[in-house]
């Protein structure tokens, strides 16, 4: 578990007892929301599915499904990067860069 201590002088300590796979599962499952949360708020359900099933016309189903695909690699591109953290501080600092959201949907 990772934990904080604000002391009365200012300092901060930071103490961090996870292994660094721990670190690296915690990371990853952080990333897997984030993921999430940023295709849901661009691209809702009912969006993704009618992309899928080619309800809407071809250029607004190809920019949904570019952007689909450009978190998934978004994710993916971070997920490797904590995997070869040699850190838990490095795992830690692996950011979500999210894709620009598909325009007109």
């Amino acid at each position: 578990m990772k934990s904080i201590l604000h002391k009365a002088d200012g300092t901060v300590e930071v103490f961090d007892d996870r292994s660094l796979g721990e670190a690296q599962l915690e990371r990853i499952e952080i990333l897997r929301e984030l993921t999430t949360q940023e295709l849901l708020k661009n691209c809702p359900e009912s969006t993704q599915q009618n992309a899928a099933l080619g309800i809407y016309p071809p250029e607004r189903c190809e920019a949904i499904k570019s952007y689909i695909s450009a978190c998934r690699n978004e994710y993916l591109r971070c997920k490797a990067l904590i995997l070869a953290a040699q850190t838990n501080d490095e795992a830690d600092a692996v950011q979500f860069v999210a894709p620009p959201g598909p325009e007109g949907i």
